[in-house]
């Protein structure tokens, strides 16, 4: 049995993604840990679980304080990145010359990959997927469209600054765009509802999938998008850009795609919206295609190729 410390986010997708892969890596031997990054530990624990273990994985900013402030070996680190961000981050403060001589470095999809090679980076990346445990969210369709979900990070349009927005460092949260998907469920005449608004932990996410109609990804810029896997399995109708795993995972079977641009995006997610809204047999029939393709997003799938990362 080999003993693995992933040190990430212990909440929302971090800990929804990690903790249930964890429960499929068990059987081909690798008991993993996660351990919180927001939480200060001190050089000496942290050298002390690095004798005891067989290896790290982390992001870029986990590897930073493994790394830059530990010590810790890149030889004892595989470094995964799972948003723009993680790359753009690491690439202003270090650059990116260091994954060159870490363990492994992987991204969570081809969207990721393709980022990597305009900021030049010389080691391509390994692609290693996330997926879901689809019995966690599986659910039956509703008989109509009511209710419009986000389950993202909310913000509204107000509180972005134009520097927010193009600064080296920009958050995703500032490219989620929750506020366009508030917009066209107002115009469309359905109730709106933010899972972050009341929601304070992943295991609770299954209840609110159940309580919309809808899930709507709007996010400009996208490593993963978890709420489409999460939604689909809900048998929801997923609605989103292509952006992240979209093109991978998602695609037509288990969504519907629509443009990236603001006004465009708006126009074409409540002309969806409307159609499916006025039409309770057709939207029922799509949800279910939906969950159907979901099964495809479960861990069993992809937990082979996570597998081979960690050996």
């Amino acid at each position: 049995m080999k003993n693995v410390v992933f040190l990430f986010d212990n909440e929302w997708a971090f800990g929804s993604i990690h903790y249930e892969l964890f429960k499929y890596l068990w059987k081909y031997g690798f008991n993993c840990h996660l351990l919180p990054w927001d939480k200060q530990y001190s050089t000496q624990e942290i050298k002390e679980l690095d004798f005891h273990i067989d290896v790290w994985v982390t992001s870029p900013h986990g590897y930073m304080g493994l790394h830059h402030t530990h010590g810790i070996s890149p030889e004892r680190c595989i470094v995964i990145g799972y948003a723009t961000l993680d790359l753009t981050e690491y690439n202003y403060r270090f650059g990116l010359d260091d994954f060159n001589h870490v363990r492994k470095f992987g991204v969570c999809s081809n969207y990721l990959k393709e980022y990597s090679k305009k900021l030049n980076l010389e080691r391509s990346p390994i692609v290693c997927p996330i997926a879901i445990n689809y019995n966690t969210f599986y659910d039956e369709p509703s008989k109509e469209l009511k209710v419009v979900g986000f389950a993202g990070a909310y913000h509204e349009r107000h509180e972005f600054t134009q520097e927010m927005i193009d600064g080296p460092l920009s958050q995703p949260r500032y490219k989620k765009r929750g506020y366009l998907v508030k917009e066209a469920a107002q115009i469309c005449g359905l109730d709106f509802r933010v899972a972050s608004h009341y929601h304070n932990s992943f295991v609770t996410m299954p209840g609110f999938y159940k309580s919309v109609d809808s899930v709507i990804l709007s996010s400009s810029e996208e490593g993963g998008g978890l709420p489409s896997l999460e939604a689909g399995a809900a048998g929801k109708l997923v609605i989103g850009t292509p952006v992240g795993w979209w093109n991978d995972m998602v695609g037509h079977k288990g969504g519907i795609e629509v443009p990236i641009h603001e006004k465009e995006f708006l126009e074409s997610t409540v002309s969806v919206l409307m159609y499916y809204k006025d039409r309770p047999s057709e939207y029922r029939d799509r949800c279910y295609l939906i969950r159907e393709h979901a099964k495809s997003y479960d861990w069993e799938n992809y937990v082979g190729q996570w597998v081979e990362l960690l050996q």
